[in-house]
């Protein structure tokens, strides 16, 4: 790590210009990577191509032309340039970086092959050629980009973003970050004026082949001034703010004129709010011809088994704690209806009527909440809602879990992760409510319309449970 400092103005130049020299080695190391990255890919989509081929035609019918690399290259290289899949970060970061390739080829096969069949580029292909091509590129591309981000880790001094400080005496509190050069403008007797070129060509050779200039100033007028005059000779530059470090902000708008500073968001985006929305409603709207007859049927029954209405209707917490009224059918006695959900129920439990049993036993209680998810106010996949009362060893749920209400950041559901975990039941202990909210949180985090299918099929195999009474 450098610090400049008074001293000798040629020792400096001469500091600065070895420096640059290994920045130009940098720059070569960056674009012989990002080259070579490409050309890898390349090459394992066209090996891929031949291997297909070579299978389904054989080695005496191979005109070694795989039309498919041909028809795919130029869409994955678009596709991934767009999504920066040769950015260094991205090559860095394994996980992102199969992401980025693997997107690519989804998008190049689609694109490709839609345009080759509507152009006739290829008049014929058979589709399990096709499928083992992708099949083949897609592990390739795996264990290649695996393997670059694997090695370069062992590259760290060459792929990491070269940081460049530049600011007052309070750079020199900043030694323990990952900075290639501290730059004290106070030191170097520094000025941000634009009528010196002595001093702009100082500055361009001490900042020359930096990823990132941050600027760490004390003085508000001196910061915006230094801000002022890297931005106007062309310089990316950033601002060093502590203060803000506790916050943690996501991005920077704008009210008006004046910014503001992100500092929390929602779990999911507005996309998949509507992908899950439009999910929701469609399977509720597909299955109301089955529905709405087995509801019927079962206000008939539930009538005539017991006095009082057929629905229970319950003050339960929903999306960002907003209160709403959670519908189920009526499985008790009204005399001893408990509307807060104090009271847990018990095996055997005399409140529940005859029929209040076999409902809740198979879960057909909860059928009336497809009315609260097409009114938006549940999903059908999402942490299970819970009474104000509900509680565990004597406490209320929010008292045990100190990360409750975070469960409450996506809307309640019909059924969850913690319900197809065998976490159903009665919360007599406190691990019971700190294992469902567990699941709660992991759903929210890794949220995906793959993972809602899955958690709705695997719930069918638990509709039928031991702690369901």
């Amino acid at each position: 790590m450098n610090h400049v400092s008074a001293g000798s103005t040629r020792l400096w130049r001469n500091a600065v210009l070895l420096g640059n020299e290994r920045v130009k080695s940098r720059r070569v190391f960056r674009w012989l990577l990002c080259s070579l990255s490409m050309l890898a890919d390349l090459c394992i989509i066209f090996a891929a191509a031949i291997a297909a081929e070579l299978y389904y035609v054989g080695l005496t019918s191979f005109d070694e032309s795989p039309k498919l690399a041909y028809v795919v290259f130029p869409t994955y290289l678009i596709a991934a340039w767009s999504l920066g899949a040769y950015r260094l970060p991205t090559l860095r970061m394994a996980s992102a970086s199969v992401q980025s390739s693997l997107l690519s080829l989804g998008a190049a096969a689609g694109l490709s092959l839609l345009a080759a069949l509507a152009f006739k580029v290829i008049s014929s292909f058979l589709w399990e050629e096709t499928l083992l091509f992708l099949s083949l590129a897609a592990v390739g591309l795996t264990i290649l980009r695996w393997t670059v981000a694997a090695g370069l880790l062992r590259k760290a001094d060459q792929t990491e973003a070269r940081v460049v400080l530049l600011g007052d005496e309070s750079v020199r509190s900043n030694r323990d970050r990952k900075v290639a050069a501290m730059i004290n403008v106070r030191a170097c007797d520094w000025r941000p004026v634009e009528t010196d070129p002595n001093f702009l060509n100082d500055l361009s050779l001490a900042v020359a082949g930096a990823d990132r200039i941050v600027l760490s100033f004390q003085a508000l007028k001196e910061r915006q001034e230094w801000a002022r005059l890297l931005g106007q000779i062309g310089l990316e530059t950033e601002l060093l703010e502590p203060s803000l470090a506790d916050l943690k902000p996501l991005a920077l708008r704008y009210l008006d004129s004046t910014p503001t500073l992100v500092v929390s968001t929602g779990p999911l985006t507005l996309r998949k709010r509507a992908l899950k929305r439009a999910f929701d409603l469609t399977l509720v709207l597909l299955a109301a011809l089955v529905i709405v007859p087995l509801v019927a049927l079962l206000a008939i029954l539930i009538r005539l088994d017991s006095p009082g209405p057929v629905f229970f209707v319950q003050k339960r917490i929903g999306t960002n704690n907003r209160y709403f009224n959670c519908v189920k059918f009526r499985t008790m006695r009204v005399d001893v209806t408990d509307a807060a959900g104090s009271r847990l129920t018990e095996r055997n439990d005399p409140r529940v009527t005859r029929l209040g049993h076999f409902l809740r036993h198979t879960s057909l209680d909860e059928l009336p909440q497809l009315w609260n998810v097409l009114k938006g106010e549940m999903s059908l996949v999402g942490p299970r809602p819970h009474a104000l009362g509900a509680s565990a060893e004597g406490a209320l749920y929010w008292e045990v879990v100190p990360t409750y209400w975070q469960r409450h950041s996506m809307k309640p559901g019909l059924t969850g992760l913690a319900q197809i975990r065998g976490y159903r039941g009665p919360t007599e202990k406190r691990s019971d409510i700190e294992s469902r909210v567990a699941a709660d949180l992991e759903y929210i985090h890794t949220w995906s319309l793959w993972l809602d299918m899955k958690i709705l099929f695997r719930t069918l195999r638990v509709l039928v449970h031991n702690n369901a009474f």
